[in-house]
């Protein structure tokens, strides 16, 4: 990659909602695990194309990702309480409305499963209205990167509406703007050897989870892990690139806010198709174990025919767009 060569964020965001529906996919922990270091390229990304403009101005743009959350998350949460069993439904429902009320996505018993990927949203926007004041002053930018490498390594229960997961990505936003200040690239033996170091940290150092706050063993490895990771993403997404393989990752780039709001709710076809067979499945999740490559390819096809083919207004509804459905 030439040094005078920017990065393509629209590929590289594409790529990394692509490992995003992957380890949603119910793949194997040490699939999981490695894919599980990527969240942090997406927030690099912003970083990397940050610019600087008036509060109102960045309110404005960004305020469609809470939209997004309250608007996609009521309805995957409405969807779960109609249609999940009984033997499911462990809490009172007001609980599963109430958690995905405050952002508490990381209580996986307590919200609706096919919602829990929109706390991306929350942790963002908030992310973003963050790094417009820390970046204006040395010492709180320096301040906030100290504080997201001290959430990595003091364990703790996850704040409401994702306030400790927007300190924790700050300092990517600050690696990304870094990025493009000194013009920096991935050669190909920077990729080789990221993908080796990735795979010795996901494997020793386990998974880790910006949702629920957990960074595996070291919360220092897990920093050096969503590094690496980086490298990789930016890598990919300038291969994809070469190979002719852009437009699929471009669509699920510009359709970002519905895929990462829908793909589970769409992958979930999968066991409405099965039931109609007459196959009964009692435990969902040792299914998906199994059989998650099928389940995966099945996302991939449902999302693609979604993108393409639901109307634009009526994407732009479901993920709380009005501005656009009413244009």
């Amino acid at each position: 990659m030439p040094k005078e060569q920017k990065l393509n964020i629209l590929l590289l965001e594409g790529v990394a909602i692509f490992f995003v529906m992957l380890v949603h996919a119910g793949t194997p922990n040490y699939i999981y695990a490695f894919f599980s270091y990527g969240l942090s390229s997406l927030a690099f990304a912003r970083g990397y194309q940050w610019k600087d403009r008036g509060f109102k101005e960045l309110i404005k743009s960004r305020v469609l990702l809470v939209q997004a959350y309250y608007v996609a998350g009521f309805i995957n949460t409405l969807i779960y309480l109609i249609l999940a069993p009984q033997n499911v439904l462990q809490y009172p429902k007001y609980v599963y409305i109430t958690n995905y009320l405050i952002g508490r996505m990381d209580k996986l018993d307590q919200v609706a499963i096919n919602a829990v990927p929109l706390w991306f949203f929350l942790m963002l926007f908030l992310s973003e209205v963050m790094y417009y004041f820390v970046n204006k002053s040395s010492f709180l930018l320096a301040a906030s990167v100290l504080l997201a490498i001290i959430f990595r390594i003091i364990p703790h229960e996850p704040f409401i509406f994702k306030i400790d997961s927007a300190i924790v990505a700050l300092l990517f936003f600050w690696l990304g703007k870094i990025w493009r200040k000194y013009e920096l690239e991935v050669r190909p033996l920077d990729f080789a050897l990221s993908i080796l170091a990735l795979i010795l940290i996901s494997q020793t150092n386990g998974d880790i989870s910006w949702n629920n706050q957990w960074f595996g063993k070291s919360g220092f490895i897990a920093l050096l892990g969503e590094i690496m990771a980086v490298f990789v993403v930016i890598y990919l997404s300038e291969m994809v690139k070469a190979i002719s393989l852009d437009k699929f990752f471009y669509k699920l780039a510009f359709n970002a806010l519905f895929v990462i709001g829908y793909h589970m709710l769409l992958g979930s076809l999968l066991y409405v198709i099965l039931n109609l067979f007459g196959i009964v499945i009692s435990d969902v999740m040792s299914l998906l174990n199994k059989i998650w490559y099928i389940y995966f390819a099945f996302d991939l096809l449902i999302v693609y025919l979604a993108i393409r083919y639901i109307p634009a207004k009526v994407k732009s509804l479901l993920i709380g767009d009005f501005r656009r459905v009413l244009k």
